[in-house]
């Protein structure tokens, strides 16, 4: 009998630990810095044991304004720069993407341009191939290692502590043996500062599915849409581009799909 209770009290214990574990709740705040628009943004990663939600662009950090720059020379660029930094460049939920292990699938939200309709999609988690490096270094209080991979057309440089042992990134990066603090792409397109961390929290709860992404009268379209989305919009900008150039008599920019997207499919 005394046997048996201790059995239950062990049980019990390793119950406890367990759903105490799987309910640790994290959050990482970045600094975001979108070289495509040429802004800086707060960023933050919340995550426990079964799923991640990041969000970003919900506020402006207002660090850069490199464009103008990289114009000073040019009085109609400066023009246009000004009246592209009057957008506003914010949304009121920002821009998220929910990760759930569970079901092995990744939800989030984009536009394609500072003023265009939120797209909501929806892909399977995708694989990344990191390559894991000997590198090392700290980040705030956390040992971290170095880790690069090339994924959807870019080369990506990511530093993560094996010290909080979860595979979350930012954005969509994920599938290292620790979380993500630090991540860029080689071309500076994409960068992600670490600023600091709170783990675990107690105050702060994550979306319990994709529902608490979504809008009144919206629905996720498939990976497969999405970038049908891109490639359309890249034809239509770039077709814009010509009959401006057209009109002006001058030669035709191409519209890339590289400066302007950080996933590149190469269509």
């Amino acid at each position: 009998m005394r046997k048996q209770f201790l059995l239950l009290v062990v049980s019990i214990a390793i119950f406890n630990y367990v759903r105490a574990q799987n309910s640790d709740v994290g959050i990482i705040y970045y600094n975001y810095i979108n070289n495509q628009i040429d802004e800086s943004f707060n960023s933050y990663l919340v995550f426990n044991q079964t799923s991640s939600h990041y969000v970003t662009a919900k506020d402006s950090l207002g660090l850069s304004n490199s464009i103008n720059k990289k114009n000073k020379n040019n009085d109609e660029m400066l023009i246009e720069a000004d009246e592209f930094n009057d957008i506003k460049k914010t949304r009121k939920d920002g821009f998220q993407v929910f990760l759930n292990k569970k079901t092995d699938s990744l939800y989030f939200t984009n536009a394609f341009s500072l003023t265009s309709k939120m797209i909501y999609a929806k892909e399977k988690t995708p694989t990344i191939n990191w390559n894991l490096q000997n590198e090392t270094k700290k980040i705030g209080n956390f040992n971290c290692k170095k880790a690069t991979a090339t994924f959807r057309g870019r080369k990506y440089i990511c530093w993560y502590t094996q010290e909080i042992p979860l595979s979350y990134g930012p954005w969509k990066l994920q599938g290292l043996p620790g979380v993500i603090l630090e991540a860029k792409t080689e071309d500076e397109f994409f960068i992600v500062l670490f600023k600091k961390i709170t783990y675990p929290v107690s105050n702060i709860k994550l979306p319990s599915s994709k529902k608490s992404l979504l809008k009144k009268n919206t629905k996720f379209i498939s990976f497969e849409e999405y970038k049908q989305k891109q490639k359309e919009r890249i034809k239509r900008v770039d077709n814009s581009l010509k009959v401006q150039a057209k009109k002006f008599n001058v030669q035709p920019m191409p519209f890339s799909e590289k400066d302007n997207f950080l996933e590149v499919f190469g269509f």
